[in-house]
């Protein structure tokens, strides 16, 4: 719903604005312009809004003279009544009929035939109603369903009507035509018939037509007249179209009732700037006090109300001339590179941050300042988080100058041995080695620990003791030495 009261809303805008009026031909000799060299004695007239380019000369206004008849030159004849259908012509199809002067005409109207005071009192079910099905040729509208229909127009009706087909005398008039868009509305065109001594054709001027007192065009029998009109003026219900559009009346494309163009630029102004601006200082305010709320939500009152007292009082030291660390630094560095310029000299860097400190505590220079021992470096790979500290490497050197023993050879065992014919397999496995620091398995040698061979021991007929007690004791040397050798960091 509001979607449809907006599009009404922009619609009316750009209607009140002139924005969707009509187009209508141009004024000129290029494609789809039309222009007509006008004068009393004698017309030429120049289209491009056929097939081709056409010329139309020695045309000859017809008027009403002092005697109240037509002829040649003379005042414009008049064509009163209610505007019930308009149509514009941008280009013009010969494939449907149009020809001849039809080329020349920019607009086409319809027209009821009565007095202005009549037309302006038309009201409610008075209104003509026309159903434009097409209107290709100027003269001739194919019309349809409404309660009128100009194509059952004739002596038994009771209506008499007007078909015209403008032909423009000015560029002021060609543009003024645009008024004509808008159905329905009381009017009064002032123009000339055309005469020419080559045709007489329907549409121009023959010597059945007549005028009245007032140089109004009358009707015939047949209550409908179709004719070429070269248009010098143009008579709306509160306003005038001219030839040279000097007039204090003078109608101009997107002029608005009341307020007049100007009234309505300065509404779009004022409403539309200044309330957008308006709006945006109350969305403003409004999302500033959410934003308080919500704060007042989270913290509390109480914590509220201490960030108001130390804002207020960080404005009452400023105010009172505290100065904030930055500019105490700032000013510690300007009164530094003064008096080094003063003795000639270019001031340490570490003099300078020493200076610093002492004035205030500097994130920067606490997180520039690195410790005094040497950089550590990676172990692994440049992505491994492990490093090998100082002291890892000291333990690392002097365990490699930590020379290797050899362990006691321990006491010979005596055991008994079956008498019996057998073959054992036994698995001797090195005795557990003790937990070493992570860092030795880092050793500049890249050889793997060397798992302890499996040793096998066939048992004969009655073995001598002492050999048996001789492999015992080696085995466990050997098993010892590797233990003790286990040492690569």
């Amino acid at each position: 719903m509001r979607r449809g009261l907006v599009a009404l809303y922009l619609l009316s805008l750009m209607l009140l604005a002139g924005c969707l009026s009509p187009t209508t031909a141009g004024w000129g000799q290029g494609d789809g312009e039309v222009k007509v060299d006008f004068s009393t004695e004698s017309t030429s007239a120049t289209s491009s809004l056929g097939d081709e380019k056409q010329s139309f000369d020695e045309l000859l206004p017809v008027g009403c003279d002092d005697t109240r008849t037509l002829d040649n030159g003379g005042n414009p004849i008049k064509f009163t009544g209610y505007m019930a259908a308009s149509h514009f012509y941008e280009t013009h199809d010969s494939l449907n009929g149009a020809k001849d002067l039809d080329l020349a005409v920019t607009v086409s109207v319809a027209i009821k035939s009565m007095s202005m005071n009549e037309a302006v009192g038309v009201d409610g079910e008075q209104i003509p109603r026309i159903q434009v099905k097409n209107w290709n040729l100027p003269l001739y509208p194919e019309t349809g369903a409404g309660n009128i229909d100009l194509d059952e127009i004739d002596s038994d009706s009771s209506s008499k009507w007007f078909v015209l087909g403008l032909i423009p005398t000015t560029e002021n008039i060609l543009y003024g035509m645009q008024a004509l868009g808008e159905w329905h509305q009381p009017i009064q065109i002032e123009g000339y018939l055309v005469d020419t001594n080559k045709t007489m054709s329907a549409g121009y001027y023959s010597s059945s037509h007549e005028v009245n007192g007032n140089c109004e065009m009358k009707i015939g029998q047949s209550n409908i007249e179709s004719v070429y009109l070269m248009v010098t003026s143009i008579k709306l219900e509160d306003s005038v179209i001219t030839s040279s559009g000097d007039s204090s009346d003078e109608w101009v494309l997107g002029d608005v009732p009341i307020l007049g163009r100007g009234g309505f630029i300065m509404f779009i102004l004022i409403v539309g700037i200044g309330g957008a601006v308006t709006m945006f200082m109350f969305s403003k305010i409004a999302a500033a006090k959410g934003a308080s709320h919500s704060m007042e939500t989270l913290v509390g009152k109480k914590a509220m109300a201490a960030v108001s007292r130390v804002k207020s009082d960080m404005k009452q030291a400023k105010s009172s001339g505290m100065k904030s660390s930055q500019e105490r630094n700032a000013e510690a560095r300007k009164d530094a590179s003064v008096e080094a310029k003063k003795e000639g000299l270019k001031p340490a860097k570490r003099e300078t941050a020493d200076l610093i400190s002492l004035t205030g505590f500097d994130l920067d220079s606490a997180l520039q300042s690195g410790p005094s021992e040497s950089i550590t470096s990676d172990f692994g790979s440049k992505s491994s988080s492990v490093v090998i500290t100082t002291e890892a490497k000291n333990i690392e050197s002097k365990v490699t100058s930590i020379p290797r023993s050899v362990a006691p050879r321990s006491s010979p065992v005596t055991s008994t041995v079956p008498t019996t014919q057998s073959s054992v397999i036994s698995n001797t496995d090195s005795v557990p080695s003790k937990h070493s620091h992570f860092s030795s398995s880092v050793s500049g040698s890249s050889k793997p620990q060397q798992q302890p061979k499996k040793k096998v021991v066939k048992k004969v007929q009655q073995p001598e003791v002492e050999n048996w007690t001789e492999n015992k004791q080696e085995t466990t040397n050997s098993s010892e030495e590797e233990e003790f050798s286990d040492f690569s960091f």
